[in-house]
């Protein structure tokens, strides 16, 4: 009887080993259930004494974006010469947004300047939205192009 209970119990040993062992699934990336884009509206950008000012409206009630990273990218520059092609996108600045003061009315219009900018060139502009998890989501921004005068 002994023995029958010693390969029931092995068996059931192996049982649950092979169960336990193995590729569970490949790994998922960690995905937001909020939609960050949808925040941020009213993305523009203007020409201001050699420089570009981007604005755009944060509507952050809760409070989920933690940090805004700017990126920039030269139309048509040396690495993008083709226009229509996808682009390659410097970072260029960063904000980080504090949540008690998301409760003002101010702090709704916000802004960035980027003085690194070449009179005659085009530039596209993209936010990259960022929560405390480190969850980032791409917000696409302005085109604008300096015209030399």
């Amino acid at each position: 009887m002994k023995g029958k209970q010693n390969r029931f119990l092995i068996g059931l040993l192996l049982a649950l080993f092979i169960i336990g062992c193995g590729i569970k699934g490949n790994p998922v990336p960690l995905v937001s259930m909020v939609d960050y884009c949808q925040m941020i509206s009213d993305v523009k950008a203007s020409a201001a004494d050699n420089s570009v000012v981007l604005t755009w409206q944060l509507n952050d009630k809760r409070s989920a974006i933690k940090n805004i990273y700017f990126e920039r990218s030269d139309v048509g520059g040396p690495v993008n010469e083709c226009v229509g092609c996808p682009q390659k996108y410097e970072r260029i600045g960063q904000k980080k947004i504090v949540p008690s003061l998301l409760k003002s009315a101010q702090i709704k219009k916000q802004s960035f300047t980027d003085t690194n900018v070449e009179q005659g060139k085009t530039y596209n502009y993209r936010l990259i939205l960022c929560d405390d998890a480190g969850v980032c989501q791409e917000k696409s921004g302005a085109q604008i192009n300096l015209k030399n005068n």
